[in-house]
């Protein structure tokens, strides 16, 4: 569970595979409440939470300001893996994608050159955006210090 503070490292942990929650209407104080409840690990930037909300059972407060550095912060810090997992969850609803069986059941829904270019495509069970490898792989890969994956990596359509 991220607070509003690190919403950034919170895509790039979907991105790398791991189910980050955040929701910028709820305040800090529900988060942590609700971080508890789900047996999830509080993160924030916030240096005096101790002092003005209640006492996550799990928390990490993140020392670097860039995103990728915190990134490598949680590697360090949790031992998470970046690697194995890229670009299976949803950047938006948080949940695993699907791979589509039949790219033509995407006609009308992807623009008809990437039809053409791509040959493996996946789609959000829960908002049905439409994902594939495509340059927006390899330039968040790039950002984040990350070998693109071989073959069936998504790419979110836009």
């Amino acid at each position: 569970m991220l607070d509003h503070m690190v919403i950034r490292l919170g895509k790039y942990l979907r991105i790398v595979g791991y189910d980050a929650e955040w929701d910028i209407l709820v305040r800090t104080h529900d988060l942590i409440v609700r971080a508890n409840n789900e047996g999830r690990i509080f993160i924030t930037r916030n240096r005096r939470l101790p002092c003005q909300y209640p006492v996550p059972k799990q928390a990490i407060v993140m020392t670097e300001t860039d995103p990728v550095q915190q990134l490598r912060q949680l590697e360090v810090e949790l031992g998470i893996d970046t690697r194995s997992r890229l670009f299976v969850r949803c950047i938006r609803c948080n949940v695993d994608l699907l791979p589509v069986e039949d790219a033509s059941t995407l006609t009308g829904r992807v623009h008809p050159n990437v039809l053409r270019q791509h040959t493996s495509f996946y789609t959000c069970p829960s908002c049905g955006t439409v994902f594939w490898r495509g340059s927006h792989v390899r330039n968040t890969c790039r950002k984040l210090g990350l070998r693109p994956p071989a073959g069936t990596s998504p790419d979110e359509s836009t």
